[in-house]
């Protein structure tokens, strides 16, 4: 076998891996980002008044609009359902997400929360925020791009350590101290 057809074949075999552990841990995120947002309604339509790009009588429909969207995308993505149209709307969402944090930290309103998960609610808008969120588009573009596994023991095993990786994260972000995401201006 040539070094080619070794790639080749190895590109084949990571490729559904990768993509199914970015699916699981897109997929989680999303539902728990949609499932705190539906459960806790209240909060959420105060930060996205906050967020001050949504017109007042159309807050309500707003906050459950997003909070149904990413429930029903991370749905999609951990059950391997129309993969490449969840993974396109997750990218999109948190595009729009990004933007949006954007435009409060370039109006100098870094004193929002983020509203991006619950237990986060500490979390502040910054550059490095809008920067973290951007970064999430690609991993959940390539679940539909590569495919997830034919098998279906590797596909949720790889959607199980995707969402165990995704847990690990968030936890290592709670136990950073305060002042260490960022360095002051």
């Amino acid at each position: 076998m040539e070094q080619g057809e070794m790639m080749d074949s190895f590109d084949h075999a990571v490729a559904p891996v990768t993509a199914a552990l970015l699916a699981g841990g897109v997929g989680v995120l999303l539902l728990a980002a949609g499932i705190a947002k539906l459960r806790d309604r209240d909060t959420f339509l105060g930060t996205l008044a906050a967020y001050r790009l949504v017109p007042d009588p159309l807050l309500g429909p707003a906050a459950w609009a997003l909070g149904a969207v990413e429930t029903v995308l991370g749905t999609m993505l951990l059950g391997g359902v129309s993969v490449r149209a969840a993974g396109y709307g997750a990218a999109l969402l948190f595009v729009l997400f990004a933007l949006s944090m954007a435009v409060n930290v370039m109006r100098g309103r870094t004193d929002l929360s983020c509203g991006c998960l619950p237990g986060l609610a500490s979390a502040r808008l910054s550059w490095g925020a809008v920067a973290r969120t951007l970064l999430l588009a690609p991993p959940a573009l390539l679940p539909g791009l590569a495919g997830l596994p034919a098998a279906a023991l590797l596909r949720y095993q790889s959607l199980a350590a995707g969402a165990c990786l995704l847990a690990l994260g968030l936890a290592a972000s709670h136990l950073l101290p305060a002042g260490a995401e960022e360095p002051s201006a």
